[in-house]
């Protein structure tokens, strides 16, 4: 018996088989481009995966995906597919704050922010669960690495225009490693994954916010701030009040030492008694976990299909 659990970011997709008669095998694949179907994404991610691990049969999908803003399309046709080529008789898709949500808190209440190329918040509590922003960098992801990126690019960009908030230092590190700033924007509307290039100078940003640099390190401090306000609006959605219980996971959280001077500002005021806590498993987890719950809970943000 084979199963899948998949998780899908913007970057990168982590995939692991679970086998009944050995150890756990795992690797990682392109991630979700922006303007793909996620379902298409899924089924190309696990016939890829068969064929890499040479597998005739995948009994049991789980996914976790970015790109569904909460809302999980019917997943029969996708069951289906996968039927024909693999002989899958179960496929459950959940958005990524769900299974976010799950590996960091299994099935206790709290809050669980997942930030990284994108920014997406999960709460629950008394009221059930309650997912805030994760609707894209185009009209959200506030505080994510793509949030940060953009920042600090337009920092860097100002400075060769002359104009005001601009970084010199963020330029040097721009043109050091994209080339000549005027060529810039044409390099990066030739991406065939922009988001994932903008949100790779946040890197460069906390390199240079922890050199000294005024203009970035505010930029990471509005990233803190932008967490602390999601944290505290899923918290209040869920119907979580006290002393609430908070994670934060992915590649941002390398950055805490720049974040937590925006987050602390913003939960003193928003909620005084949150706690952070440290995550119990990672999203690829919270995947495998959807394997064995009732999804009725997390509904419209997680739909299964069986074959009986």
């Amino acid at each position: 018996m084979v199963d899948l659990a998949i998780d899908i970011g913007q970057t990168q997709a982590r995939i692991r088989a679970v086998h009944a008669e050995r150890s756990d095998v795992e690797f990682e694949v392109d991630g979700f481009a922006y303007g793909s179907d996620p379902l298409e994404t899924i089924a190309r991610i696990v016939e890829e995966s068969a064929d890499r691990l040479g597998f005739d049969t995948i009994d049991a999908v789980a996914v976790g995906s970015t790109g569904l803003y909460g809302h999980v399309p019917p997943t029969d046709n996708l069951l289906a597919r996968l039927h024909r080529a693999v002989g899958t008789t179960s496929v459950v898709v959940a958005d990524d704050a769900v299974t976010a949500y799950l590996g960091a808190r299994g099935d206790q209440d709290g809050v669980v922010v997942a930030a990284g190329t994108g920014m997406v918040g999960l709460a629950h509590g008394p009221a059930g669960a309650a997912r805030v922003d994760g609707v894209g960098g185009m009209i959200g992801d506030e505080g994510s690495g793509w949030w940060i990126g953009r920042q600090g690019l337009i920092a860097a960009i100002s400075a060769a225009d002359g104009r005001s908030n601009a970084s010199p230092a963020l330029l040097n590190r721009l043109e050091a490693r994209f080339g000549a700033v005027d060529a810039f924007p044409a390099l990066l509307a030739a991406e065939p994954a922009p988001v994932a290039v903008v949100a790779s100078f946040a890197k460069d940003v906390a390199d240079i916010a922890r050199e000294g640099d005024a203009v970035a390190a505010h930029i990471w401090r509005q990233a803190g701030e932008h967490i602390g306000g999601v944290i505290a609006a899923a918290a209040s959605r869920a119907g979580l009040g006290g002393k609430v219980p908070w994670v934060l996971i992915g590649r941002l959280a390398g950055g805490d030492d720049l974040l937590q001077p925006g987050i602390d500002a913003q939960l003193g005021v928003l909620l005084p008694q949150s706690t952070r806590v440290a995550p119990d498993r990672g999203p690829l987890d919270g995947v495998v976990r959807l394997l064995t719950i009732d999804p009725a809970g997390y509904a419209p943000m997680v739909r299964d299909s069986r074959i009986n």
